[in-house]
């Protein structure tokens, strides 16, 4: 059932506190729609919460990454910031994204977004990804928004490409590149510094995990989709990404929306509170100032 946004108003002597809404059964999210405004002490406390979730969502240690992103600013450039909260008030997972203009056109650049293990079929990060999609598109229902993000986890690609089609979101193998599309792969390559390592052809951006020593994945990402599968293979080298972009609007996200209310019927749901799966391990908070954090937002 949706619910409204409950937005908890800070005194002046207090950090920007989150947005606290449901996501879906189980689960909510702690929102922040001002990052830049968050203190020194509060950056620290998300960014080693955030670093903690990345290295339990990928099963590789990303210290160098964050840190790389938070020593550049990341949290003076995200619009909006997002933790998926179990029934506990544990974090679980998290996204967020940089509102943008982009070959003349409002988009949206979807950040990093990653869930633990153990709650991966509750569908959260598609939830999240409705939320965000949801809350800029209802501006703009006709026009819609472009939707750019960069990754090299084909199961990523496959599910945007398969719930929207090769008319919406490219580079596919069934049309060529629109003209447009080049232009706002191209500006955001620019933006994420990636410009000089973007193939206008493929989309392919080389090294664009330069920053990570080691491997980004703990075992080598899979969607299930054989012919997406050997595409990444033979394309997307171990350092490098995807540079996907689609096109949504008020009926594509119905549309996606309904798809996925139809797939959580027959998902197999955690219990309610978000516990994993009979004979995982319970997520454990990843920071022990998670609580100080949170806990005046819940209040």
């Amino acid at each position: 059932m949706l619910t409204r946004d409950r937005v908890l108003h800070p005194t002046p002597a207090l950090d920007p506190l989150p947005t606290i809404r449901d996501l879906c059964p189980g689960y909510r999210i702690a929102r922040w729609d001002s990052p830049a405004d968050l203190s020194a002490d509060r950056r620290r406390r998300l960014h080693m919460i955030l670093r903690g979730l990345a290295a339990r969502a990928f099963g590789a240690d990303h210290s160098a990454y964050w840190h790389a992103r938070v020593q550049g600013g990341f949290f003076d450039r995200v619009t909006s910031l997002a933790l998926i909260l179990d029934h506990g008030g544990v974090p679980v997972g998290w996204g967020g994204y940089h509102r943008l203009h982009l070959a003349g056109r409002p988009a949206l650049y979807l950040d990093a977004t990653g869930v633990v293990p153990a709650h991966r079929r509750a569908g959260l990060t598609s939830a999240l990804m409705t939320h965000f999609l949801t809350r800029e598109i209802r501006t703009r229902p006709l026009r819609g928004v472009d939707v750019v993000m960069r990754t090299r986890h084909p199961a990523v690609y496959a599910g945007w490409l398969h719930s929207l089609g090769p008319h919406r979101v490219f580079p596919n193998t069934r049309r060529p590149l629109p003209a447009r599309v080049r232009r706002t792969a191209a500006e955001a390559a620019d933006w994420l510094g990636d410009g000089p390592g973007l193939d206008p052809d493929t989309l392919v951006v080389r090294d664009a995990y330069r920053v990570f020593d080691g491997d980004i994945y703990g075992v080598r990402p899979r969607s299930g989709h054989s012919d997406i599968d050997d595409l990444f293979a033979r394309t997307v080298g171990p350092k490098d990404a995807l540079m996907v972009v689609a096109h949504l609007d008020a009926l594509a996200l119905a549309r996606c929306a309904l798809a996925r209310a139809a797939r959580s019927r027959v998902r197999r749901m955690p219990a309610l509170g978000g516990r994993p799966r009979r004979g995982e391990r319970a997520a454990a908070p990843v920071h022990p100032d998670t609580a100080a954090l949170l806990t005046a937002a819940r209040s």
